[in-house]
Parts: structure tokens; sequence; C-alpha cells
């Protein structure tokens, strides 16, 4: 998964600084990844490959010194510009810090909000020279993540869909479908009867080296769905499968499955983590499915913001309103005025029907070609396709 540009990654352990400093910079247009300390930030910058990297002298689990001296001794982190915010700029320390690899050093003092971004500016102006391209630097299939904010939304059956009908919209063209709703996959079961023994999942392909995870083998581990026009990546068939996903590998096959397909699907379900956090990230539109119960609808607001501070811009989020029980709950203007975002449709009740075509493991549109929701959902991937065309997303 090539990393966005302009992806600046803010280590800080202290809560409040941490969400001042995503306000200031998320607000100058970057994109702002976050760790609270210096072992997670380790990971989330060998993970995403930010090109500035912030950190702070307060950090309690490494020291400050040591985080540098790993930074710039990794191949993955050591092309980043470094600056480090201290509550003392002696010369002695700020010597120290340059010395053991920080490229700038901030005092956290009234004019730090200025100081940082001008310089966080100076780094994406005059930019370190990108390395020569290498095979993972082929163009990358679009990626589209789909979760909810609460169980039995329907995030699923509409990624599943939605999957099915692109596919007969952009054909030729390859449309991939990825389960990662953890600890079990729920994609299989709507398009597959079972999963046999020696079928591919995310885990097995997971526990696979790095180096084998080419876009050659990945894409053949991706098996035409029967009745489905998809190629189908199942989850973990069963909660002890999942204990074994090798996570550190998922960006390697997300990355390399984009390098074969043209559009890549990733189902996360409720799973908001850090596993799914990259991913949503780097996708080109995140569909957010709603109900109309207040309990999904106030967790959506939770999660909404959730996302804009970790430098998801609301313009990539598109809200879809699933009506899974008639007309109960709130309307849809009451829950485009709570959450303050337009819902780019409404998808009917279905009654039975989606239960009839999950249970034959069949395509709504086959099943039920005519049903009001079917048109709901073809409108709707329509939509979603021509905002996938968007260059400004």
């Amino acid at each position: 998964m090539t990393p966005d540009p302009k992806r600046i990654l803010i280590i800080q352990p202290k809560p409040a600084m941490l969400a001042f400093l995503i306000n200031v910079l998320g607000r100058a247009g970057y994109q702002v990844l976050s760790a609270p300390s210096g072992k997670e930030g380790l990971i989330e910058a060998w993970r995403n490959r930010p090109e500035l990297i912030i950190l702070d002298t307060s950090l309690s689990d490494v020291t400050c010194l040591e985080l540098l001296r790993k930074i710039k001794a990794d191949p993955r982190t050591s092309p980043a510009k470094v600056l480090v915010l201290v509550d003392n700029d002696a010369a002695s320390i700020v010597q120290t810090l340059k010395q053991s690899g920080a490229d700038e050093v901030v005092l956290k003092d009234a004019r730090a909000d200025a100081e940082l971004l001008a310089k966080a500016n100076a780094v994406f102006t005059n930019p370190t020279p990108a390395p020569v391209a290498s095979m993972t630097s082929a163009p990358l299939g679009k990626l589209v993540c789909f979760l909810s904010a609460k169980g039995g939304t329907g995030t699923s059956s509409i990624c599943a869909n939605m999957a099915q009908i692109l596919a007969d919209l952009v054909k030729p063209a390859k449309v991939a479908l990825i389960d990662l709703v953890l600890p079990i996959g729920s994609i299989n079961q709507i398009v597959s009867e079972t999963i046999t023994p020696n079928q591919p999942t995310i885990v097995t392909l997971s526990q696979n080296p790095p180096e084998r995870l080419t876009p050659e083998f990945v894409s053949r581990h991706l098996e035409p769905a029967a009745r489905w026009k998809v190629y189908l990546l199942p989850g973990a068939p069963d909660p002890a499968a999942a204990q074994e996903l090798q996570v550190d590998r998922l960006e390697g096959i997300i990355n390399a499955a984009r390098q074969s397909f043209d559009y890549v699907l990733v189902d996360f379900g409720r799973a908001l983590s850090r596993v799914s956090l990259p991913f949503i990230r780097a996708s080109t539109s995140v569909v957010v499915v709603v109900t109309s119960d207040k309990s999904t609808v106030a967790l959506t607001k939770t999660t909404l913001k959730y996302l804009e501070l970790q430098g998801v811009q609301y313009k990539r989020m598109y809200l879809v309103l699933n009506r899974p029980v008639a007309l109960e709950g709130m309307s849809k203007v009451e829950i485009e005025q709570e959450l303050a975002i337009k819902m780019r449709t409404l998808i009917p009740n279905l009654g039975a029907e989606l239960s009839a075509a999950s249970n034959m493991h069949q395509p709504l549109t086959v099943k039920s070609p005519t049903n009001t929701a079917t048109f709901a959902l073809q409108e709707l991937t329509k939509d979603l396709l021509q905002r996938l065309s968007d260059k400004t997303l």
C-alpha cells in the first residue's frame, strides 16, 4: 500500500497535545497518522512510510534518542524527516538530538504551532528525492473500504452486492473482494456455501513470507466466486484461525491485490482498529453503512469524528442508509442533521429478499432483479464509480 502524499506521523503520549497537533496539521490539509508511544509509532512508521515524523521528548516507553536512531537506521523509515518537540531548546540538547538524527527541533511554547506548520510546509515544498521506481510502484487499483459503527447494519451484504454490480459496470476490468471482518469473516457465507479445507483465506495467505507476496502470487489466491463476477479472498473461518493472522503481512497482500485488480473492495464490518485504519486512510472512498436506530447513529457520529481526526477527510466518506427493518427509527433528514453529512442513498427495506438471496448464495441482482432495493444498489454503485474517478479524492 503506497503511502498518500503529504503524510505526517505524530508520536505523542499526551492526548491533549496529540489532539492539538492533529487539528493544526489536519486543517492545513495534511494526512495525519498518530501513535501514543514510541514502539507503536515505530510500527506505524514502518507500515505507512510517512514523509515527516513528529515526536516528543516526553516518550516514556523508549527514549527520544533511541527512537531517533531506530528511525534513521531502518531503510523503511530513514528517508523520513524527523521533527522533535522539546521543553528546553538549550544548544546542547539541540546538538544531541541532531547528532542522533533529528532534522528539526521545535520548542513547545506559544509560537510552536506556527513554527511547526512552517517547518512541515518546508519539508513538503522541498521533499527528499524519491527512490528509483520498483515493481511495487506500478499503478494501483482503486481501494474502497466498507465499515459500520455497529454490528447488524448489513455492511457485508451491501459490500458483496455492490462488488457484483461494480464488476458488471466496469467489465472487462477485474474486481477483488477481500474479507477482513474479524474474528470471523462474513463475506464467504454470502457468496459461497463453505470454505473448503484447501481454499485460500486472508489468514493462510498472510502466513506466507513477505517476499512471496507478489502481485502474481496473491492474485492466484483470489478465486472467482461461483455465480458471482468477483474474485474473493475469504476471511477467517473461525476465531481460532483469526489468531493466526499475520497482521504485518496485510499491507503487502492488499498492495499486491491493487496491482493485479482494477478495484479492491475490503469489508471490515465494525472492525475499526489499528489493523483497519491504515487501509481506511489509504482508500479512495470509505463506505460507511448506517441504520436508522438512534444507537447506531450515535456510534456513527463518534466514528466519523474519530476518522476525521485520523486524517480521513469527510469528502472521502460515503454514507449509506440501510433500513433492515421497515420504517422504524430516525428519518434520513434527521440522521443527516445529526451527522452533519449527506447520505448518498437510502436502501429500502428488503424484507425476506436479501436473506433469501444470501441463503442461496446469489447476488441480489440475480435473485431479485426488479426489487426496489436492487435498483437502489445499482444507482448507488454507479454513483460510487463516478466518485472513484474524482481526481481530488
